[in-house]
């Protein structure tokens, strides 16, 4: 699957729910109504907090993002644990995830970068 030339980005995959990945996906939901817009993290209780009805529950603090999470989520903003299903509908991924350190190694050399992905 893939975008040709002049085809508009229906649907986003974001990996990974934190302080990185869902508020950016919760601000592109806001502002792209009609792209859908899928966060997906294997951490079950993150999921669980992003999609609790009480806003304040976010487990992430931004001033205002609670506003912009109430706007979109359940018409284009959802959060899932359905990792492989929403990559496989995206027409975009985004990787929002932690850089593990290689051991031993130091500076720009101590992130092992894209390589690590399967």
């Amino acid at each position: 699957m893939g975008i040709s030339e002049g085809q508009q980005i229906q649907s986003i995959c974001c990996i990974g729910a934190g302080y990185v990945g869902g508020p950016t996906m919760a601000v592109i939901a806001d502002r792209c109504p009609d792209v859908q817009v899928t966060v997906v993290d294997l951490n079950a209780e993150r999921i669980a907090a992003w999609n609790d009805p009480d806003l304040g529950q976010l487990p992430v603090y931004e001033p205002g993002l609670d506003a912009v999470v109430g706007r979109a989520r359940g018409r284009n903003l959802h959060f899932s644990t359905a990792v492989e299903q929403a990559i496989v509908a995206a027409d975009m991924v985004f990787i929002s995830v932690n850089t593990p350190p290689r051991p031993g190694a130091w500076g720009p050399a101590r992130h092992r970068g894209s390589r690590t992905l399967r």
